[in-house]
């Protein structure tokens, strides 16, 4: 008893005390974390003064400081990335969805920069440039063997300010004076009622976040809606790469019921976890169902609102497994023309899922982090119960897998055939409305790649060739050589059947080059419907209720 009681009176003293080591120890590891950054900046300040006045050459100072940089965070995760003045305009495109520019999306072929799209209502569209028009020179650079990113930041600029084109159309040479005018990037690129429309399914293919993505989903889902009843509701992430967390939780907000556990966010601190929650009515009944289509490009944002509508049983994941990127990133100020892009907290879905599929943390080969067993996971419970996995991205219910990019497929691609197929064929039928795949379009494609001479090397010719050389630097017998040869004109032979096995990948590529050229955006997305088998699948998991209540467990 008089332990106790001495123990009573002493309790606030002891407390006291208590508190004055705790503040005393933190204090003391962020003085010494101050005092290793001090430490560390005079270290990398001599080194680079050292470098760029003693050096045997000269030394470009700014693109030698940005190298040390890059260097530096190439230690941490793939995400923290240094900005620079010429890397802005990429960030406000992803945050708004908008810049300044003429409506073009270009690519590399042969060397040459070439228009691959035009997009309607923009000042190129209205001044008469083509898909197909080779851009040569912009303002006076000419851009003879420049990647096609490099001529992005000719082409972008001031909306409002002047930029002239120059191209080569056929072998005429025409100069086009285009005013730059404010782009805005649609994010959602469709949506509508897949037939039956009697059905009631509505689709919407949601190609990235930013600060509208919010409303113009909500407005899809309201025109679907005064049209007619929604009874099911497809989702298609596939694609795409994310964009802003604020954009994820704002959709989320249309679908799941109100008060709802989101998303939960949480950085080095004890104090920085974060949770989101639903804050209104859903636009839907909780009795229509939801499937979202994902791939391995579906990644971050687009992660977020496919794990919670799987945590929360909402509806049924049909695709194959996403891309995994389970961090959140920060852009911040570092002066008037520079910005930092970092990584300040993970996010967890609702069940505590971090999904993270690169797992820098503990493959780091410098060691820079301290704990490296802090995260390991094991399974989890989405709310009704069904175990999900934590690591590598968000798993589908329903996998679908997509027929692998053949390898013909991949060498008509790389040397542009379809692209050069589908001018021909416009030059030859300049009032054609619309094209589809079938047996005639792609025997003319046959006849145009023999008078075209168009030829390629496998992987096992590559690998032929190369044993090939090895042999004859070795002097082996004549009769290895023969064996060689006869082994190449054998998978030679075998590769002429080869572009019949890809028969329906390739009529499909044929055709969509076509209709770039021939119809809108809308109509060409139409097109792929039929032949889009992970669609397909989604469209009769909600035409079934039963198999869809299985799905999810109920």
């Amino acid at each position: 008893m008089p332990y106790r009681k001495n123990f009573k009176r002493s309790y606030p003293l002891i407390l006291l005390i208590l508190i004055v080591l705790f503040l005393g120890a933190v204090n003391s590891a962020e003085d010494d974390i101050y005092e290793k950054i001090n430490r560390n900046m005079d270290l990398f300040g001599q080194v680079y003064k050292e470098i760029a006045l003693n050096y045997v050459d000269e030394i470009d100072a700014d693109k030698f400081i940005t190298a040390g940089i890059e260097g530096m965070l190439s230690t941490l995760d793939p995400y923290t990335n240094f900005i620079d003045e010429k890397s802005r305009d990429q960030i406000d495109l992803i945050t708004s969805g908008k810049y300044g520019g003429v409506g073009i999306t270009v690519s590399v072929k042969d060397s040459v920069i070439v228009i691959t799209e035009i997009m309607n209502g923009y000042e190129a569209e209205k001044k008469g440039l083509r898909v197909g028009d080779k851009i040569i020179e912009i303002d006076g650079v000419e851009l003879k063997n420049q990647k096609s990113e490099n001529m992005r930041g000719l082409v972008r600029g001031p909306v409002g300010s002047q930029v002239t084109v120059v191209v080569d159309r056929d072998g005429e040479i025409i100069t086009f004076n285009l005013v730059r005018q404010e782009i805005i990037l649609k994010n959602v690129s469709y949506y509508g009622y897949l037939e039956p429309e009697i059905e009631g399914i509505g689709y919407i293919k949601l190609d990235r976040f930013t600060s509208i993505s919010e409303s113009e989903f909500e407005n899809a889902l309201k025109s679907m809606k005064a049209k007619r009843e929604i009874k099911g509701l497809i989702i298609d992430l596939r694609d795409n790469g994310g964009g802003l967390l604020d954009a994820a939780i704002g959709i989320l907000n249309k679908l799941v019921p109100k008060n709802s556990l989101l998303l939960i966010t949480k950085g080095k601190r004890a104090d920085s976890e974060k949770k989101y929650f639903s804050k209104e009515d859903p636009m839907l009944s909780q009795d229509v169902p939801i499937a979202v289509l994902i791939n391995g490009k579906t990644a971050s944002a687009s992660e977020i609102v496919s794990g919670a509508i799987q945590d929360l049983d909402r509806g049924v994941i049909v695709g194959t497994k996403s891309f995994g990127k389970g961090l959140v990133q920060q852009i911040k100020d570092l002066d008037s023309k520079s910005q930092i892009k970092i990584t300040g907290s993970r996010y967890y879905t609702p069940s505590g899922r971090w999904i993270q599929e690169k797992n820098y943390f503990k493959e780091n080969k410098y060691g820079v982090f301290v704990d490296k067993t802090r995260y390991d996971q094991t399974d989890f419970r989405t709310l009704d119960g069904r175990i999900v996995k934590a690591y590598g991205g968000i798993e589908p219910d329903v996998e679908v897998k997509t027929v692998p990019e053949t390898e013909i497929y991949s060498g008509l691609l790389s040397k542009d055939m379809f692209f050069k197929f589908a001018n021909s064929y416009i030059e030859r039928n300049p009032d054609i409305k619309n094209v589809s795949p079938g047996d005639e379009i792609f025997a003319e494609f046959r006849i145009f790649l023999a008078a075209n001479n168009f030829s390629y090397d496998s992987q096992i010719e590559k690998k032929l060739k190369e044993i090939g050389q090895l042999a004859s630097n070795k002097s082996y017998s004549q009769e290895i050589m023969n064996s060689l040869n006869k082994i190449e004109n054998i998978v030679e032979s075998d590769e002429t059947n080869e572009i019949e096995t890809a028969k329906q990948e390739i009529t499909l590529a044929i055709v969509n080059e076509i209709n770039k050229r021939i119809i809108n955006e809308k109509e060409q997305i139409e097109a792929v419907f039929p032949f889009d088998i992970q669609l397909q699948k989604a469209v009769s998991i909600l035409e079934n209720k039963s198999e869809y209540n299985q799905l999810l467990g109920k």
